[in-house]
């Protein structure tokens, strides 16, 4: 396990940062609701996140490649796949509402090319909406193989690291379960960000 333990500690880096960014999102989604400009606030941060999680899934995967190990080059895979499927869905529903609400604005209820139009743009929002549930899932499997590995390696682990990191990936998990209900998608950025401070313990490792 020493010969990845470079890479661990590298997504343990990463993972303090993406700990630190969805805890900031949480709160400002919280703000949010009063203060509209905090949601373009969001937006920012959620492309910093989408970065990180792509680089934090590549340290993965080359630990994965040392270890010849499939959970983790699995866990690399479906993580950018969750993250392009989510960040396309967000961008056709965001696009879709947007449409909605510049229709309801200059054309007339009623006719023919306002009829066409909110037919178009929910269809839109509707696509959006499906590709963010399939991003999900592909989180939601990501985080159940990294899960995986720490359990069948945990012994190979300093024990608060491993246990750490087992639970962590166990509370990312939940939060993309959350994120799969829509009404609670804000409780998953808390575990995310509590999972993500529980993993940050990788980086003890170099």
């Amino acid at each position: 396990m020493s010969e990845a333990n470079k890479d661990f500690s590298d997504f343990g880096k990463k993972a303090l940062i993406l700990a630190i960014l969805y805890l900031i999102s949480f709160i400002i989604g919280i703000i949010g609701i009063f203060v509209e400009a905090a949601a373009y606030v969001n937006w920012v941060i959620g492309v910093v996140i989408i970065v990180f999680l792509i680089l934090a899934a590549s340290s993965v995967g080359k630990a994965g490649a040392k270890l010849n190990n499939d959970d983790l080059k699995s866990f690399r895979t479906r993580i950018i796949v969750a993250v392009i499927l989510t960040t396309l869905g967000i961008i056709m529903a965001t696009l879709g509402i947007a449409g909605m609400i510049a229709a309801y604005e200059t054309q007339e209820p009623g006719t023919p090319v306002f009829v066409q139009s909110m037919v178009t743009f929910g269809l839109m929002i509707l696509i959006g909406v499906v590709i963010i549930i399939i991003g999900a899932i592909f989180e939601l499997l990501a985080w159940t193989d990294l899960k995986g590995f720490f359990r069948d390696n945990l012994s190979k682990f300093p024990e608060n690291i491993g246990n750490s990191a087992k639970t962590g990936t166990l509370l990312c998990l939940i939060g993309a379960i959350f994120t799969l209900t829509f009404i609670l998608a804000f409780l998953g950025s808390l575990l995310r960000a509590i999972g993500y401070f529980m993993l940050a313990k990788l980086k003890d490792l170099e």
